[in-house]
C-alpha cells in the first residue's frame, strides 16, 4: 500500500482532515466506496435511509482496528483516535495500543480521547450535568442518565431489516465496551510501552497541528479526556 502521510487517524468517522491517513472500519465507510451497492440497499430497504445518507468520505482508508494495523513498523510520527477505544473490549483495546506503539516511529506520539468515567460518576453523584443531554425525555433519574452516558446498551433492541439487525448484533461496535478515566488510560499506555504518558488539555499536545483534527465537542464540557504517550527511542 502506498503511504502518503506520516500521521494516522484511527476511527476517523466523518472527520477526515488532510495530512492524515484517515482510517475507519464501519460498514458505512466501506459502502461509501460503492455507490451502486448503497443505492441497491436503499431500494431494497435493507439498511435505514438515515444511515445511507451519512456523507462518508470515499477516500477513507478501510480497516477493522480489532485486527493488526496494515502498516510497517516505525511508519508514523503521530497516531490519533477520538472516542474509539471505549468501543473495544479491553483486550482488543490493549492490542490496539500495542499496535500503535509498533507503527509509531521512535519519539512518535499517541493521543487518545475517550469519555471520562470520573465525570460520568460525579454527575451520577449529583454534580452539575455536563455536555449535551443524552436523552429527549425530561425529567430523568440519575440511574437512567448514567446508563445513557455509559452507552453500554440502547433502551430499545435493534430495529430495521432482519439482515441489518443481524449485522448490528454480530458487530455491536457502536456501543461501549470499557470506560476509562485518566488514571486507568495512563496505566494502559504505560503497559503498552509508552513513556512520558500524561493527561493533556484540549489542543494541548505534542502533535503539531492538533487543532486541525481534535473537535471541541469531543473534549470540552466534560465530553472527553485526552491522554498522550511517547514511543521510546529504544525498546
Amino acid at each position: 500500500m502506498e503511504q502518503q502521510a506520516d500521521r494516522l487517524h484511527l476511527g476517523c468517522g466523518l472527520n477526515t482532515p488532510s495530512g492524515w491517513i484517515n482510517l475507519d472500519g464501519s460498514w458505512n465507510a466501506r459502502l461509501a466506496k460503492y455507490p451502486f451497492i448503497r443505492k441497491l440497499l436503499r431500494t431494497l430497504h435493507i439498511v435505514p435511509a438515515s444511515q445511507l445518507d451519512i456523507p462518508w468520505d470515499p477516500n477513507t482508508f478501510i480497516h477493522d482496528v480489532r485486527k493488526p494495523l496494515p502498516f510497517q513498523d516505525n511508519s508514523f510520527r503521530a497516531v490519533y483516535a477520538s472516542h474509539l477505544l471505549e468501543h473495544l473490549y479491553l483486550e482488543e483495546a490493549k492490542r490496539l495500543l500495542k499496535e500503535c506503539l509498533r507503527v509509531l516511529r521512535p519519539g512518535g506520539v499517541l493521543r487518545m480521547v475517550v469519555p471520562d468515567l470520573r465525570t460520568i460518576i460525579l454527575e451520577y453523584m449529583g454534580e452539575k450535568p455536563f455536555g449535551n443531554p443524552m436523552h429527549d425525555v425530561e425529567p430523568v433519574s440519575r440511574a437512567d442518565q448514567l446508563n445513557w452516558r455509559l452507552l453500554l446498551r440502547t433502551p430499545e433492541p435493534p430495529s430495521g431489516n432482519l439482515l441489518y439487525r443481524l449485522y448490528t448484533a454480530l458487530y455491536d461496535f457502536h456501543l461501549h465496551k470499557w470506560i476509562y478515566d485518566a488514571d486507568s488510560l495512563i496505566v494502559y499506555f504505560k503497559w503498552a510501552g509508552f513513556v512520558n504518558v500524561q493527561e493533556m488539555q484540549f489542543h494541548q499536545s505534542r502533535i503539531e497541528g492538533i487543532e486541525k483534527i481534535e473537535l471541541p465537542e469531543r473534549v470540552l464540557n466534560g465530553e472527553g479526556i485526552c491522554v498522550e504517550g511517547i514511543k521510546p527511542e529504544t525498546i
